[in-house]
């Protein structure tokens, strides 16, 4: 398993902990995957794929005295027969690995290792450390820096197109339940020159917003922009109101700028249909209402447009939920009509209509479900008018906190003439308390 040293930096400091710093309440997320694929793409030989991957999620609480905590999440694959993803037969990821400190005052903590950050603007992961307070007046303060976690490198390129280092932090306002307004910042070090691509550097600065000043109306949502570019990155607002009982209505509005929200993604340069100067914007509309207990209608409306052209998304969906809960299921239609310019280069029309049927069905002893979904295009695409998939899955609870399940899929697309896939999976999922009961 190819990991960089970098990776395990964070990891690695959790082995300095003593033993007795594990005597807590532990809980232990493992999932081990083997899938089957048979893939025959049109112009290239059949290819059998069977990736081998194991999750494992760890979280440890009441650590010492009882406010420390760690936590951790990682995976790693191994192909048993072609190369499924990269070049490497192995490939594996620390997602995250840190310890955690909260304080008994001012809704304090402290986080150090490698963790997410989401604050006001910020989505970012790092490896370092993190703190956040709440301060007096209803005004809070949070900070992180560190090492950036870099990613593969870029075609051609000895980088991932990142700089090295990382930091920012968000300064918030609150009054009681009724809003709160952030501002926040991230600051990446000066990204490296490119061969093959073009990037720039990732720094943003913004401001968030949260409403509710009634039980029934909430709004939230930010702006973003891009100090480098010297423009607005992105806008993002959400609005739900709920005027009865079991009635929720929602509108968003999104836009992104692409020169200055892809900036620093120089992935993006490559893409033949990207042009900075472009932007994308949507709004829409969701209402959904719960007729009962046991189901839920809900239709929606989207509208998309952008330089090259608009697009339509509209239709509805049945939920329901039967049998004290241990059965769930669903359909819905919708109908994508869009303009040429959001067509797939190469062909006349984007537009599509979707069908979907699920079911799960889950008791003390075994859990089964089935998936199938069908995309019909209104023009062809590669000469098929259509991209379905069928899926099932039959799983057995060998203990309460131990599941084996297989499951199975097959499908036709524009892409794969024959899409056959197959899964084995075990989950493990166990707490276990500071005296060892469960």
């Amino acid at each position: 398993m190819k990991i960089p040293i970098a990776r395990l930096l964070p990891a690695c400091f959790f082995l300095t902990l003593p033993v007795t710093a594990f005597s807590a309440e532990i809980s232990v997320d493992s999932t081990s995957l083997i899938r089957f694929e048979q893939r025959d793409v049109t112009g290239s030989s059949k290819q059998n794929l069977v990736p081998a991957t194991q999750f494992l999620g760890l979280d440890a609480d009441k650590l010492v005295d009882g406010n420390l905590s760690l936590h951790f999440y990682g995976w790693g694959r191994y192909d048993l027969a072609d190369k499924s993803f990269t070049n490497d037969v192995s490939d594996g990821n620390l997602t995250y690995g840190y310890l955690q400190y909260r304080f008994n005052f001012a809704n304090a903590d402290i986080r150090a290792g490698r963790f997410f950050v989401h604050e006001g603007i910020v989505n970012e992961q790092v490896d370092g450390v993190s703190l956040r307070s709440d301060l007096p007046f209803g005004f809070g303060v949070s900070a992180f820096g560190g090492a950036t976690v870099h990613t593969s490198k870029l075609p051609g390129e000895n980088s991932d197109g990142k700089g090295d280092g990382l930091f920012g932090g968000r300064a918030s306002y609150r009054y009681k339940h009724m809003f709160e307004l952030g501002l926040s910042g991230v600051y990446e070090g000066t990204a490296p020159t490119l061969a093959n691509f073009t990037n720039g550097t990732h720094r943003l600065l913004g401001g968030d917003i949260w409403l509710s000043p009634y039980k029934m109306v909430e709004f939230m949502g930010h702006t973003s922009y891009n100090p480098v570019t010297k423009g607005v990155a992105e806008h993002s607002y959400l609005l739900n109101l709920k005027p009865l009982p079991g009635l929720t209505l929602s509108g968003e509005f999104n836009e992104q700028r692409f020169g200055n929200y892809f900036n620093s993604a120089a992935f993006f340069t490559k893409m033949p249909v990207f042009n900075p100067a472009d932007q994308s914007r949507s709004t829409g509309a969701v209402a959904s209402y719960v007729i009962a207990k046991t189901a839920e209608v809900s239709a929606d409306y989207k509208h998309y447009s952008r330089d090259t052209g608009a697009a339509d998304r509209f239709g509805a969906d049945l939920k329901l939920t039967l049998l004290n809960n241990m059965l769930r299921s669903g359909l819905g239609y919708h109908y994508l009509r869009a303009d040429q310019g959001f067509a797939i280069l190469g062909t006349s029309s984007a537009s599509y209509h979707e069908l979907r049927l699920y079911a799960l069905y889950d008791t003390k002893t075994y859990v089964a479900s089935f998936d199938v979904i069908d995309y019909i295009f209104k023009s062809k695409i590669n000469n098929e008018k259509s991209a379905w998939e069928a899926s099932a899955s039959l799983g057995y609870h060998i203990m309460p906190d131990l599941t084996a399940s297989a499951d199975a899929s097959y499908g036709r697309n524009p892409d794969y003439k024959d899409d056959l896939k197959g899964l084995l999976r075990l989950t493990y999922n166990p707490t276990f308390k500071s005296k060892g009961e469960k």
